[in-house]
């Protein structure tokens, strides 16, 4: 295992600011134990004022429903805010938990 890679059941979060826009770019396990660390990385863009948000997923090997729930919450509030939320393709063990729940139909997605 490299010395990047997160442990089993952890959650690495980095943040990268390009061009006003904040990119959130998460690796590892976004469940119910990483679900408070991303949430105060959620509340400090919003408390930034940032107008565009991407997260990544692209380095998650899972996702479940707190994970996706505080995902649509953060959508919900960009939206309210005026602000755009853009989603990162995962893996598609990952992408699969947005099919089944319908929350393609509702998140931003950027390829």
């Amino acid at each position: 295992m490299s010395a990047s890679a997160p442990l089993p059941g952890t959650l690495s979060i980095t943040r990268d600011v390009e061009d006003g826009t904040l990119s959130i770019a998460l690796v590892g396990e976004l469940d119910l134990a990483g679900a408070g660390q991303l949430e105060a990385c959620l509340e400090q863009a919003e408390r930034e004022g940032r107008a565009r948000l991407v997260i990544d997923l692209g380095g998650l090997a899972f996702i479940d429903s707190t994970g996706l729930r505080l995902l649509l919450q953060a959508d919900a509030r960009a939206r309210e805010r005026g602000c755009e939320l853009l989603l990162r393709r995962g893996e598609p063990s990952v992408q699969r938990v947005f099919e089944v729940t319908g929350a393609l139909d509702v998140l931003r997605f950027q390829d």
